[in-house]
């Protein structure tokens, strides 16, 4: 428990470089409800209650988290009945995709897979793990549309909208859906020697450790990756678009070992990688 406490903390560390864009504003009732509840826990430890303060919201936002993503999910099993035996995480993810790129569909932008739905795409048509984001990238020259859409990304639900940095030049744009976050870099084009090359200056990477489950060395130092053409890759029986060459993308990000998945992870379509 100790450990997902200091993870939250660095995450809102993180959130300190972005700016809001959009913040909706919260629930009165829930509001209401939580400030009640923190009175009561007051009233009965009060001794205890400021280590108590913060685990208690912790506990009670991963409940509402998992209620939600439970109820979400079994209607769209049967909103998707191809899709019935996907895992809750992974069911909600692709329904916010597709959510999200009809609802974009006027504004004719090229969003391609990166990162973890890239990684999960390439080596089994899925989403890689328990997806909490949904990571796209998108070229420059069609951020303008991205931001003149931002009025229609607040009527369909987002919950807040930040940029990153907090300052003019926007290199990532984050959109947050009820327990979904899509999570949007911008690469900018480079002439490397006569050959045009694209870079997202936050795009991560480091080396994925097979035995310890996680990746190591992490930076945002970001990497040369070839955008022209964009590629359809299948996810879930489903086209997207991806980088040219994905896999040398993926070798750069996750390094050499990024083919061998969690035993556990769900495979759309078994034994793509031995």
């Amino acid at each position: 428990m100790i450990n997902l406490f200091r993870s939250n903390e660095l995450k809102l560390q993180k959130v300190q470089n972005y700016r809001s864009i959009y913040d909706k504003p919260k629930s009165l009732i829930r509001a209401f409800t939580q400030e009640l509840f923190l009175k009561i826990l007051f009233k009965l430890f009060p001794e205890k209650f400021s280590s108590y303060k913060s685990k208690i919201r912790f506990v009670m936002s991963r409940g509402a988290y998992h209620i939600y993503l439970f109820s979400i999910s079994f209607y769209l099993r049967f909103r998707y009945p191809r899709y019935f035996i996907l895992p809750s995480s992974q069911i909600y993810a692709l329904h916010i995709l597709i959510k999200f790129l009809e609802i974009l569909k006027p504004q004719k932008i090229d969003f391609f897979l990166v990162s973890g739905c890239l990684l999960g795409a390439v080596r089994q048509e899925s989403f890689a793990g328990r997806p909490s984001d949904i990571d796209l990238g998108i070229k420059e020259d069609q951020l303008g549309q991205l931001l003149e859409a931002i009025p229609l990304l607040i009527e369909s639900g987002a919950r807040f909208i930040r940029k990153r940095p907090n300052a003019d030049k926007v290199e990532r744009l984050q959109i947050l859906y009820p327990c979904l976050l899509v999570d949007v870099g911008i690469y900018r084009k480079k002439n490397v020697k006569g050959k045009e090359l694209w870079i997202a200056n936050t795009e991560r990477y480091g080396t994925w450790s097979s035995v310890d489950q996680k990746y190591v060395d992490q930076k945002y130092d970001g990497f040369l990756i070839t955008l022209d053409p964009l590629i359809p890759i299948q996810v879930y029986g489903r086209k997207f678009l991806a980088p040219f060459n994905p896999e040398i993308y993926l070798g750069k990000k996750y390094g050499k070992d990024w083919k061998i998945p969690d035993k556990k992870q769900f495979f759309f379509r078994k034994h793509k990688f031995k």
